[in-house]
């Protein structure tokens, strides 16, 4: 009986997982982050990129069934978000006014990037960039990719190295990604989302617990 029970919520919590989960890439290779709107290709920058045609809104996605919004700030106000793509498709960052062909995409300590969603969801397998596409985590990795604070909710998650974070699991519904290391920034380059686990997971647990039960009911009248 409890092993039974045990397997009903494993293969529950699978189902659930399989469904309310989805890798995210801003960077060119294998690129499945596609923007709703407000776009400019032509943002000054080399190759080809995206780019918010104006500082506020930032990008809207719809990527693997779920909605989101990336914005970036420079000082505290609202700038423009690049998604670089090619050729150095590091990924998603601030557009550095001061350096927007070496540094293009980088958050910079004073450029941080947001990514807010319309519920509560888990990141887990962040993946970063530095400015010209070369894994933080690999050794003698283009540039310095330093550490950054992550606010979640608007409270400090804590202070973490910009290596691949692909085992931590972060959750809440704003995600603000702010560098502290001076001359040094990041790109985020992948990244999955996991929705939570809540009332939708219900029906599919008390459906499998019925037919553990009709089972158990059969067995007994043979």
């Amino acid at each position: 009986m409890i092993k039974s029970l045990a397997a009903i919520f494993a293969a529950s919590a699978l189902a659930l997982s399989s469904a309310n989960a989805a890798a995210i890439t801003f960077k060119g290779d294998w690129l499945n982050a596609i923007e709703l709107g407000n776009v400019a290709f032509d943002c000054g920058t080399l190759g080809v990129d995206f780019c918010t045609d104006s500082a506020g809104p930032g990008f809207n996605y719809l990527t693997g069934g779920f909605t989101f919004n990336a914005a970036a700030f420079a000082g505290g106000v609202a700038t423009q978000l690049i998604q670089d793509i090619s050729p150095r498709n590091s990924g998603l960052g601030a557009l550095s006014e001061a350096n927007q062909n070496t540094a293009q995409t980088q958050i910079e300590p004073a450029e941080p990037v947001s990514l807010t969603f319309e519920e509560e969801f888990r990141l887990t397998n962040i993946e970063f960039n530095s400015g010209a596409d070369r894994d933080c985590s690999s050794p003698g990795g283009e540039g310095r990719c330093g550490f950054f604070d992550l606010f979640i909710d608007g409270l400090l998650a804590g202070n973490f190295e910009a290596v691949d974070l692909m085992t931590l699991v972060f959750e809440g519904m704003k995600f603000d990604f702010v560098p502290t290391t001076e001359g040094a920034g990041v790109a985020i380059a992948e990244l999955e989302i996991i929705a939570m686990p809540g009332p939708a997971a219900l029906p599919l647990l008390l459906s499998g617990l019925a037919g553990h039960g009709f089972v158990s009911r059969r067995r007994k009248l043979a």
